[in-house]
């Protein structure tokens, strides 16, 4: 794709089609293509991620249904997924520039983070039954960026494995910290 803006009638929903066939085919190999990442323009990468992102939130709403949590589904969980995944992407985007002394495509990495957080927003419809199956997903997440740094980025393979361990660690503590909240939430109320 390209990042001029297609005015072609039916390009809208041939962009459609083209954004769902590549996400059932990464649902069916995702390894395999998370090596080879489309070239989408930003509005592409952003409104998949805000379906995607609504979707996982709506369906966690679901399990077990909860109005409020539906609605935080429709409303929240697209800005938490864009804002979280711009900030991973411009931390990597610095990350490259301070650390490997280099300057890679913001977009590319935006693309990168997106699709490795596909297994979270799966995993993710669960977390309210079994709250571990977040980190079950995380852990996907951080394989797949591990991969795809060393195969889009051309980074060390061990230095992949090390960031993203880093980031996995972060994410850990930020779940325990929030469990332990919810845990004395629970007890007091």
């Amino acid at each position: 794709m390209t990042d001029y803006r297609d005015v072609t009638p039916g390009a809208h929903s041939d962009n459609a089609k083209e954004v769902l066939r590549y996400i059932v085919n990464y649902l069916r190999h995702p390894i395999e293509k998370i090596k080879t990442l489309p070239d989408w323009n930003w509005a592409t990468l952003l409104v998949t991620l805000v379906a995607l992102s609504m979707a996982s939130g709506v369906l966690t709403g679901l399990v077990p249904p909860n109005f409020f949590r539906l609605m935080g589904g429709f409303i929240i969980s697209p800005l938490v997924g864009v804002t979280t995944t711009f900030i991973g992407a411009l931390f990597i985007y610095y990350y490259f520039q301070v650390y490997e002394k280099r300057t890679c495509s913001l977009r590319k990495i935006f693309t990168l983070i997106l699709f490795a957080n596909i297994p979270f927003f799966v995993f993710q419809v669960g977390s309210e039954v079994i709250p571990p199956i977040t980190l079950v997903g995380f852990a996907f997440t951080a394989l797949l960026m591990a991969v795809g740094l060393t195969e889009n980025f051309q980074m060390d393979k061990r230095r992949a494995l090390r960031l993203v361990t880093i980031l996995f660690a972060i994410v850990f503590i930020i779940w325990l910290w929030n469990r332990i909240d919810i845990s004395r939430l629970e007890r007091l109320g």
